[in-house]
């Protein structure tokens, strides 16, 4: 395999990975939010209890994602370490921590499932509070690990809109929506009182990630730099 096709293929198996876990993880957030009753922990738990499988998959196609994030961090890192090996580093470092953070998150929502669908020995009260120390620790995990997808974000597509390694619009859109997340998840942390609304953050990172990840799989990394640093390989 040549230098080039080695860039070339890199940047269609980021592309590739980046659509999957952008999919699996829309999915996953569709069906789930779809279980939710606002405010009300027993009418949950009945959609819940009345749907159970279908609930499950929902967290199966979450962890689905999570998982393919450990691929996309490798990949991603390998693809822009010839720009930069700080800028590799720091992106892996985030998504991994992303993977684990995410993990954690839907491991926590499966130990909910039984939780709010069973009954509970200790009486509804009980299930109630329990359920919601899970739940806050299991968005806090989440949070954070929104943090580490934004930064990761930011690092990376930061280095492709230098080298023009994609149309500099989709690099900026991705950045811009990775802004977004960060402070919304930050605020969540620090300040959740304020209750900023992340939906929009999320919607322009994941739109912008399906584009980016159909354009890398046609075309793949055709830009100038990616040439220059394969002769210099």
């Amino acid at each position: 395999m040549t230098a080039n096709s080695q860039f070339w293929t890199l940047a269609r198996l980021t592309g590739l990975l980046l659509f999957l876990v952008t999919v699996t993880h829309m999915a996953g957030f569709q069906i789930a939010s779809s279980f939710v009753v606002s405010g009300d922990f027993a009418a949950t738990g009945t959609k819940m209890a009345q749907s159970e499988g279908l609930y499950r998959l929902a967290l199966l196609s979450y962890s689905a994602s999570s998982i393919l994030s450990i691929g996309l961090a490798v990949s991603f890192a390998l693809w822009i370490a010839p720009i930069s090996r700080l800028g590799a580093g720091l992106v892996l470092g985030w998504r991994l921590f992303e993977a684990i953070s995410s993990t954690v998150t839907w491991a926590i929502r499966f130990a909910l499932v039984d939780n709010q669908t069973q009954p509970n020995l200790l009486g509804a009260p009980v299930a109630e509070s329990l359920h919601r120390i899970l739940r806050d620790t299991a968005n806090a995990a989440f949070d954070l690990g929104a943090i580490g997808l934004a930064l990761a974000t930011l690092i990376g597509f930061y280095f492709l809109f230098q080298v023009r390694a994609l149309p500099r619009l989709l690099s900026a859109i991705a950045m811009l929506g990775a802004i977004l997340i960060l402070v919304s998840s930050v605020m969540a942390l620090g300040w959740p009182e304020t209750n900023i609304p992340s939906s929009i953050a999320f919607a322009v990172t994941l739109l912008s990630n399906l584009v980016i990840g159909l354009w890398l799989l046609v075309r793949g990394d055709r830009s100038s730099q990616a040439k220059v640093l394969a002769r210099q390989a």
